[in-house]
């Protein structure tokens, strides 16, 4: 009797529950408008907070580099920590200043000059390809079948520039409208970093109460995972793109080429994204190099090829190492969804963001392994042929064939950003 009662008990409850989630999820399916109303209006509220934080995680590298190397001689703790909170807010303000002050002022004026001359751009760029298409006698080519079929691609950068012209300036327009929010925000990281190792303290408090010890460790790991992957990631590609701005920049300037600035801004940023981001900022770069100096368009894309080549060969690859772990594959996944989802910030944090989740997913499927008593080394499986599931086991290919499938070794170093990092980290 008792064993029916325990069982009705968890039914009527398992049914509240089905019928309770059953009953929030039609209210919210039939208040969709109202829900994301709510939810816009709470992230307009909050977004200073959460930008303030945001604010704080990025200048925490700095705020740290500061206590443990200039300012290492002051006795008092809080003193350094007063200390270098100020001085990374310090260093975004001047930051901001110089920008607002020299560069965007020049990149506005330089995009929107292109966005007023794009037309006559077209005109010479239409001239270059028929000259151009004029002297090639290998092949045969109609030139007003080519001319007639570029018109469609100019008239949408036509549309695209025209629509977008004012790009820059609509954005520092924003900008000044949300000056409150920025002081706001800055204030905020101010607080943060100040307050940052009792905001630390209180949340490994909340941890260990909610989730136990054991939880509470593997939460940390993968927390410290992520922080890692985060930092690495957006300090050596922002130190990359930067050598790839400075690189065009002596290039174009060279070449005495226009909207100098622009370019090299423009392809340093993509730069920051990974696989895709090169190959979008070069093609477009050398169409717009095509409108307003022809003639350097052959040596631009030569110079893009080559510095591409050298930057993801030799430069890159001694900036980044192998950060994430990923493959490739996982790599373009990374960016194509959380590109979808958030657009041109989703490309530049999704790949350290996937990372994170990447790593997750190993550990659970080599705890898995282990407990079925499995092999956790993926070397281990690159010299699988396939599994017998008659015998139960796993069919090995013979030494040749497993040598040809087998990746190459790392050399195990770390990135050039992580180990200088180490340097100054603190030893627990």
């Amino acid at each position: 009797m008792k064993l029916f009662k325990k069982v009705d008990a968890r039914l009527v409850y398992s049914g509240l529950v089905i019928a309770f989630g059953a009953a929030v999820f039609f209210c919210a399916f039939n208040n969709l408008n109202s829900i994301k109303r709510f939810l816009k209006t709470l992230l307009y509220y909050i977004s200073p907070v959460t930008s303030g934080l945001v604010l704080a995680y990025l200048l925490r590298p700095f705020a740290k580099f500061m206590e443990r190397v200039p300012l290492k001689k002051i006795k008092s703790d809080k003193a350094r920590v007063h200390i270098s909170s100020l001085s990374a807010v310090v260093l975004l303000l001047v930051i901001i200043v110089f920008l607002v002050a020299t560069l965007i002022p020049q990149i506005v004026s330089s995009a929107t000059t292109f966005a007023s001359n794009i037309n006559d751009y077209i005109a010479s760029a239409k001239v270059f390809i028929a000259d151009a298409l004029s002297h090639v006698d290998f092949i045969e080519v109609d030139v007003d079948k080519v001319i007639g079929s570029s018109d469609e691609i100019f008239k949408a950068i036509v549309n695209w520039v025209t629509n977008n012209g004012d790009l820059f300036a609509n954005f520092l327009k924003e900008a000044s409208s949300q000056l409150v929010n920025f002081i706001i925000a800055v204030a905020m990281s101010v607080y943060a970093l100040l307050d940052r190792r009792n905001l630390k303290r209180g949340l490994l408090k909340l941890e260990r109460v909610v989730l136990g010890k054991a939880k509470t460790e593997r939460v940390n790991t993968i927390l410290n995972r992520g922080d890692t992957l985060m930092m690495v990631f957006l300090s050596s590609n922002l130190l990359d793109a930067l050598l790839i701005g400075a690189a065009n920049f002596v290039f174009l300037s060279i070449f005495k080429a226009p909207y100098v600035l622009l370019l090299s801004v423009f392809l340093g940023a993509f730069n920051f994204i990974p696989t895709f981001g090169p190959i979008i900022s070069g093609v477009i770069a050398s169409v717009v190099m095509l409108m307003v100096k022809p003639d350097l368009l052959i040596g631009f894309i030569i110079f893009t090829v080559v510095l591409q080549q050298i930057d993801g060969n030799i430069i890159g690859a001694k900036i980044l190492g192998n950060t994430t772990g990923m493959s490739e594959f996982w790599v373009t996944f990374s960016l194509l969804l959380f590109g979808g989802m958030f657009g041109f910030v989703g490309m530049m944090i999704g790949v350290p963001l996937f990372s994170v989740i990447y790593y997750l997913a190993t550990v659970l499927v080599n705890e898995k392994a282990e407990k079925r008593g499995l092999k956790t080394a993926d070397e281990f499986y690159y010299a699988v042929d396939r599994y017998d599931t008659a015998a139960g086991e796993f069919v090995m290919m013979d030494e040749n064939a497993a040598k040809k499938r087998r990746k190459p070794r790392k050399d195990g170093k770390e990135p050039i950003v992580k180990r200088i990092g180490n340097r100054f980290r603190r030893k627990k």
